[in-house]
């Protein structure tokens, strides 16, 4: 993993053809028009490291107020849209549900479009993203099928079975490719599944090795009860890893425990769930975890990627945030805590679930969700969105235990609960620093904020929020440069890229989330530019 220390980094030339994610969260290459260079977005998160932190310049903190949308390609489905556009050669890949798309990066233009027919497809709505290598996409999908795709042409190069979708496993994270191997693992913790992290060969599909996030035997086991009629369940991974190249470590973030609510029926740590773990990426073996949450009770996940980075006081590290309302800065082999920030409210988290109703917060749909931390080396500052937005479960009765994927195994009587309607909700966008953990600004809103975070060396941090503005804000001092309201919510990626000289950002929007409760049309996604930058 290298570390960039500096704003005017020297970056790397590699050639496209062939390229994958090599550790940081850019390739760059000369560009085929006239020389200019091309910077790529090339994985969720960026990169290996997941930091989100661009090198990119030409945006800056002096004229980002002038960006202006130059192109907009609009997705027919209407959906809670979390993907995170990754960008190779000029080319943008995007996904939903049920289809994977390519367009051009500068004109939103349309190259191909894979419709993935569903075979037994699990309760999953979503699909985040791709992983790119040697010409080829890659993805999980809902029915538990992973698959490449030819990158030119969408054409299937293999489709095989990851996880079983009648046990409630599906896939909504993000590959991450290295040393030939597709590393992915299922979701499924609220129906009754088990979470599975796996390895694929890259060149044909074949599973390499597989980690139960749940063990069935060994110390870890006993932080579950072992009675009859008691079900373990949950611990699955929903947005994507990182991955230490030099240690061939890779860093996964696991989900709750199953029933969601009911802490007595699985008295215990109930390890690994609501966890950030360490496996060996060659093998598949644990090498390390530490737990946020134990014996999870308010489905406070671990939903989000951890980040890799080494900080301005040349600790090597790993950042991670919760739904629970903290951000946390652990050493890189996991066992030491540096620090532990609250980016939300905390309320009321200690008290029992009731039939009559519990109310906590951070609620069900946050602190921390499906984007978490990103990491600026020249600042030495983490940012984290959180939501900040109460909650109120009822426990319900024996029916709401019985066992059945892929139905719900939660064990409340109201679903992930009810927010009351004259209980204020806030979003936040905090910046910490990466060595102390003390917060350094806030950025504060009535909404939530749930899409990608992504700072530059230009200074800005660029990301939106639920109402449906982009925002870039001062990465040094949380002042709003800009707020550009685009037409509907908007939780997913934003992401920055150069092609022929000319830095872009793309916006993921539109987002029909009944947990959030926002409504939406269709999705979309919007590039922008500087104006007066002439494109080819």
């Amino acid at each position: 993993m290298r570390n960039r220390c500096k704003t005017g980094i020297s970056l790397l030339v590699l050639l496209i053809s062939g390229c994958t994610a090599i550790g940081r969260n850019e390739t760059t290459a000369p560009s085929a028009a006239g020389g200019r260079q091309e910077v790529q977005w090339v994985a969720f998160n960026g990169g290996y490291d997941a930091t989100r932190f661009s090198t990119l310049t030409q945006i800056d903190t002096k004229n980002v107020a002038t960006l202006r949308e130059v192109a907009r390609f609009k997705l027919p489905e209407t959906m809670s849209f979390q993907c995170d556009p990754v960008v190779i050669a000029g080319t943008m890949y995007l996904t939903t549900r049920e289809r994977t798309y390519a367009i051009d990066a500068r004109t939103g233009e349309q190259r191909w479009a894979r419709s993935h027919e569903l075979k037994d497809p699990g309760p999953g709505r979503l699909g985040r993203g791709v992983a790119y290598a040697k010409g080829r996409v890659f993805r999980g999908l809902v029915d538990g099928h992973v698959v490449a795709l030819d990158a030119k042409t969408g054409d299937v190069i293999w489709d095989v079975i990851g996880a079983d979708s009648k046990a409630g496993e599906f896939y909504t994270a993000v590959p991450v490719v290295w040393e030939d191997r597709v590393y992915l693992g299922s979701a499924g913790s609220d129906y009754g599944a088990i979470g599975h992290i796996r390895a694929f060969d890259a060149a044909t599909g074949k599973r390499l090795w597989s980690f139960d996030t749940i063990p069935s035997t060994g110390e870890a086991a006993s932080t579950w009860p072992n009675e009859p009629g008691k079900v373990k369940a949950g611990g699955g991974t929903y947005s994507s890893y990182a991955l230490d190249t030099e240690a061939g470590l890779l860093y996964s973030p696991v989900g709750n425990p199953g029933p969601d609510f009911v802490r007595d029926y699985r008295k215990g740590d109930n390890l690994y769930t609501s966890s950030v773990i360490v496996l060996d990426a060659t093998t598949g073996e644990l090498r390390g975890y530490h737990q946020l949450v134990k014996n999870d009770f308010h489905d406070w996940d671990v939903a989000a990627s951890p980040i890799l980075f080494t900080s301005r006081a040349g600790r090597k590290m790993v950042a991670a945030a919760g739904k629970n309302g903290y951000v946390y800065g652990l050493s890189r082999d996991l066992r030491e805590v540096l620090f532990q920030t609250p980016v939300t409210r905390i309320e009321n988290v200690d008290a029992p679930m009731t039939t009559e109703g519990t109310r906590f917060l951070p609620g069900t749909q946050g602190g921390t969700n499906w984007y978490g931390p990103s990491y600026s080396p020249p600042l030495n500052l983490l940012f984290v969105p959180a939501i900040d937005w109460a909650t109120t479960i009822k426990l319900g009765g024996p029916e709401s235990l019985k066992h059945d994927p892929p139905k719900p195994f939660i064990g409340s009587a109201n679903g992930f609960g009810e927010q009351d309607p004259n209980d204020q909700r806030f979003g936040h966008v905090t910046a910490v620093d990466a060595d102390s953990g003390h917060i350094v600004w806030k950025y504060d809103t009535d909404t939530s904020m749930v899409a990608s975070v992504t700072p530059t060396a230009g200074g800005v941090v660029l990301t939106a929020d639920t109402k449906g503005n982009f925002l870039a804000l001062d990465a040094a001092s949380g002042k709003v440069l800009l707020k550009k309201h685009l037409g509907d919510p908007i939780g997913g990626g934003v992401v920055t890229y150069m092609l022929g000289g000319i830095q872009y950002v793309a916006v993921a929007g539109g987002m029909k989330n009944p947990i959030i409760q926002t409504d939406s049309g269709p999705a979309w996604v919007a590039i922008f530019a500087l104006p007066d930058q002439p494109r080819r």
